[in-house]
């Protein structure tokens, strides 16, 4: 599980701060919407990056993201 908060969608970017298994530990990515490139990444947990950095693509397509999301796996 990881949870994303302050989801942020602008016009090139979309960036979220998140806390991989809901610990204190908080890390942020930013994506470039057209690219498709992280940006910006202070990682936390290579393990939960992948996860967050395929719901930001999913998020991109929305066009109003909610600003906290929680992401389960098994």
């Amino acid at each position: 599980m990881v949870i994303l908060k302050n989801i942020t969608k602008t016009k090139n970017n979309i960036s979220a701060d998140y806390y991989p298994e809901g610990r204190s530990e908080k890390g942020f990515m930013s994506m470039n919407l057209k690219s498709e490139e992280i940006v910006e990444h202070h990682n936390v947990s290579s393990f939960a990056a992948a996860h967050v950095k395929r719901e930001l693509k999913r998020l991109a397509k929305i066009e109003d993201p909610p600003k906290e999301k929680t992401i389960l796996w098994y």
